[in-house]
């Protein structure tokens, strides 16, 4: 039976694939070095550019430009055999390494035609050395470069020796060193990507320029990986570091301890994560902290059928035997293939970070999702679509400090490390949960359980724990959680709803300090307009306090869709009913304040005993406060926002008096005192823009504000003052007439006695008994100094000529017995004659005569 030939060149399409498909040029690649070296259980990492190293070297691929990377890891013989393997995975067994599928190294061909590594350690510690060419056939053999041969083992000790001059390497210590010759043009032109390197600028246009901040990114998610430094060579041939990124150990340090191969078992367990990244010489570098966990197996039962309740003692290992979990190819210390369980570590974490603006003008947040590392195709540019768009979200952000937050799991993802498989269908809640009856299925179920179960349940505990551990300011945590309220992450409904499913965050105001914070999912919480500005205003606030979770509405607060955040009506009622009027309108801000409220329960202020107590604190503010006060700018328009609160049909305008305030403030008091709990009279200053006042009075209500108005008319104060009120009130009744017959006796009238040269009060009754006397007439001083009304006061010094004003006589004419009330004209007067009244001597009855006559 024959199998596949595998020629040089199916090597060459394949890696040119994996560089064009999968492992984009620039900073991916040192991520793939970095995690290697992690895998390797490296503390440090040095990389630079070398210009060359002249005669001393014989191999050709040494004496031209080299990129190099050296870590201090371990190397064993099965890392020997697996580096010049292509997509072998030699790591599937080992529970400790987070590389899976045996190709992020062959990334470095991004920038070489072949490469060279020297290794030591303690499994091989005479040490090995190669030089790895895909062009060459299985005899190691470059047909068309045949001077691309093995190193040398004097070449393999200059490179060592040129490290131990550098003070890169300690000849006693472990190593394992990639050295890159940079790809030249060649005269055959025959290469594995047409891009060529010459020096280290043309490598570095290739790197992004905040590559040293990406790197300590990488530092909080990984368990090994201390310091990573970056050399380049000077003019004299030394090597001089250009920066570097290291753990601080001067500062409380906690980092993953997950994967760990001494770990025989896998038991649920959390661990907090928290430290600082120094970059170079820069004191603030990145700050961290969140946390990891390890998810019981009750969380996985679906996947093989099972109840949550009780799932199996060896449930890890039967999930491994499924006949549906994903298997890997893998090689063993024999150099053997085998096939091998892929790793089935229920391991997430969450990780904030924040680091200054790095030049930039405005600060943003990343939220990146990871394995450990962040996935993404190329993290120079965010443009991508689909799938690996998913990986993820850049959110402008306000303040002047960058955020990034990792959610990492141990998911299954693409081979390229841009996507997690079914990602973008669980954020769009089109995943169906279902027990796998494959193995793409048992993929998607597991990303989507370790999502939903794991990182996104971690979010808020490691946010709370990120802002606790660096000190974050209150402007500083409202930017970075307004920025995640603002993310698409937490749009989602499904992302939302784990996130906020065991806890919620809220800026909660409490009277002793208030601050955000992390509160149960189950918290009763209420939702105010900010932090009162006096809590001595509300004093049932206080109470409140001790039994709900009060939270500032105009925070980005992230909780959950199903929180009930909404006052109920006697919750408003005892809150109104507890308000200190003085210290409300003490000042502006307190009354403003107070409108935000009542503006954010709209529709419970609609409610009629919400009403009432609505209007009694008006009515009583009018009193206590006064209309002038109320009228100033400052109060004006808070106190309109708040009668535009209650429905128009509850209120009246009474019109603007052109009087005194203090004349005004009296009337208005004694009409708020009376017994009258609706409409509530609203003076004309404080009339709503936006819905004017509708409502009436009933008839005994109207009795009882003109009973209190003719009191009023007696006091020279508010004389003046009360009498356009009762025009006012008069001219909006429907049914005058009914009204006026019920209060006939009271004074409410003004009228001019002609006879005695003096103005009176007169009732309803007595402007009646006047108008079937024909003596009432409608008109103002001109009218009553007319030379007619001069003679015919002369000529009938027994009667009482009454004249009302225009307006009021109008008012009046819609009544039965008081229409057409006439001027004093000729007609009018002979009207008056005909009732035969007691006449004066002859005198004094010829100017009225003489009067008569000439207006006939």
């Amino acid at each position: 039976m024959a199998g596949y030939q595998i020629p040089p060149g199916t090597i060459v399409n394949n890696i040119k694939s994996l560089l064009r498909e999968r492992y984009k040029q620039g900073f991916p690649i040192i991520k793939e070095i970095i995690q290697n070296a992690n895998d390797g259980r490296a503390t440090t990492l040095e990389f630079g550019i070398v210009k060359e190293l002249g005669d001393a070297v014989k191999h050709p691929l040494l004496k031209i430009p080299g990129l190099f990377f050296l870590n201090n890891g371990t190397f064993s013989k099965s890392d020997k055999e697996s580096i010049s393997c292509f997509g072998i995975d030699a790591n599937a067994k080992d529970k400790g390494k987070i590389g899976k599928f045996g190709l992020g190294q062959k990334s470095i061909f991004h920038f070489c035609e072949a490469f060279f590594y020297i290794a030591r350690s303690q499994d091989i510690q005479e040490g090995c050395g190669e030089f790895i060419n895909p062009w060459a056939n299985r005899d190691g053999i470059d047909s068309k470069r045949p001077e691309w041969g093995e190193i040398s083992l004097e070449d393999r000790q200059f490179l060592e020796n040129y490290l131990i001059q550098q003070n890169l390497v300690n000849p006693t210590s472990n190593y394992f060193l990639l050295w890159i010759p940079l790809r030249q043009r060649m005269p055959d032109e025959r290469c594995i990507l047409a891009n060529y390197y010459n020096d280290a600028k043309s490598v570095e246009s290739n790197l992004p320029e905040d590559m040293k901040m990406r790197i300590g990114q990488l530092l909080p998610l990984l368990r090994h990986i201390r310091k990573v430094r970056y050399w380049l060579e000077n003019n004299s041939g030394s090597l001089q570091a250009q920066f570097s990124v290291t753990l601080d150990s001067y500062n409380p340090c906690e980092r993953c301890i997950y994967p760990n191969s001494e770990s025989k078992t896998i038991q649920q367990d959390e661990h907090d994560l928290q430290g600082r990244i120094i970059i170079s010489a820069d004191a603030t570098g990145i700050r961290f902290a969140g946390k990891e966990r390890i998810l019981p197996e009750s969380d996985f039962s679906l996947l093989l059928g099972q109840d949550s309740e009780s799932v199996s003692n060896t449930f890890w290992d039967d999930l491994q035997q499924s006949p549906y979990w994903t298997k890997r190819v893998s090689i063993n210390e024999l150099a053997e293939s085998e096939s091998i369980p892929d790793k089935s570590i229920p391991h997430c974490a969450v990780v904030f970070t924040k680091q200054s603006l790095n030049n930039r003008h405005k600060a943003r947040l990343l939220l990146q999702w990871s394995v450990f590392l962040p996935l993404a195709s190329d993290e120079t540019s965010y443009s991508s679509e689909g799938a690996e768009q998913e990986a993820y979200e850049v959110i402008d952000c306000k303040g002047d400090q960058d955020y990034t937050i990792f959610l990492h799991g141990y998911f299954f993802l693409d081979s390229g490390r841009k996507y997690i498989e079914g990602l973008q269908k669980i954020r769009t809640d089109g995943f169906v949960q279902k027990a796998p009856t494959n193995e793409d299925e048992m993929i998607a179920q597991w990303n989507y359980l370790l999502a939903t179960k794991g990182t996104l349940k971690l979010f808020l505990p490691s946010f709370e724990k990120f802002v606790k551990t660096h000190s974050l300011s209150t402007p500083d945590i409202s930017n970075l959680s307004e920025a995640i309220f603002r993310s698409q992450l937490f749009k989602s409904k499904v992302y939302k709803q784990s996130i906020c499913s065991e806890a919620q965050w809220v800026f909660r105001i409490k009277s002793s300090g208030s601050a955000w914070e992390l509160i149960p999912v189950n918290a009763k919480v209420r939702s105010l307009p900010g932090v009162p500005p006096n809590w001595e205003i509300f004093p049932g606030l206080s109470n409140l306090e001790e039994k709900y979770y009060l939270i500032d509405k105009e925070q980005p607060n992230l909780l959950s869709n199903e929180i009930l955040v909404d006052w109920q009506k006697q919750e408003i009622i005892n809150l109104l009913t507890s308000l200190d009027l003085n210290l409300l309108f003490a000042q502006p801000k307190n009354v403003n304040y107070f409108v935000n409220f009542l503006s954010q329960n709209k529709k419970l202020i609609g409610q009629s005993e919400i009403q009432t107590c609505l209007i009694n604190i008006l009515r009583q503010a009018f009193i206590t406060i006064g209309v002038q006060n109320l009228q100033q700018e400052q109060f004006n328009e808070a106190v309109k926002k708040i009668v535009a609160l209650i429905h128009p049909e509850k209120r009246l305008k009474l019109k603007k008096v052109t009087y005194s305030g203090q004349a005004i403030q009296l009337v208005l008091n004694a009409l708020y005192q009376l017994d009258i709990e609706q409409p509530l009279l609203i003076y004309e200053l404080f009339e709503s823009n936006s819905s004017a006042s509708t409502g009436s009075l009933s008839n005994e209500q109207v009795k009882l504000t003109l009973t209190c108005l003719s009191q009023l008319l007696k006091t020279a104060t508010t004389q003046t003052v009360a009498k356009e009120i009762i025009e006012q009130i008069i001219e909006q009744i429907n049914s005058l007439e009914t009204v006026l017959n019920l209060v006939s006796n009271l004074a409410l009238f003004f009228g001019y006695n002609h006879h005695l040269n003096k103005t009176y009060i007169y009732s309803y009754l007595d402007l009646q008994k006047s108008k079937q006397k024909y003596l009432l007439f409608r008109g103002t001083k001109r009218d009553y100094e007319t030379a007619i009304a001069t003679a015919i006061k002369v000529a009938l010094p027994e009667c009482r000529l009454i004249f009302i004003e225009p307006k009021i006589s109008q008012i009046l004419e819609k009544t039965s017995t008081l229409k057409a009330i006439p001027k004093l004209e000729p007609q009018s007067c002979l009207q008056l004659l005909a009732t035969k009244p007691d006449l004066g001597n002859s005198s004094q009855r010829s100017n009225l005569l003489k009067e008569l006559i000439n207006h006939v």
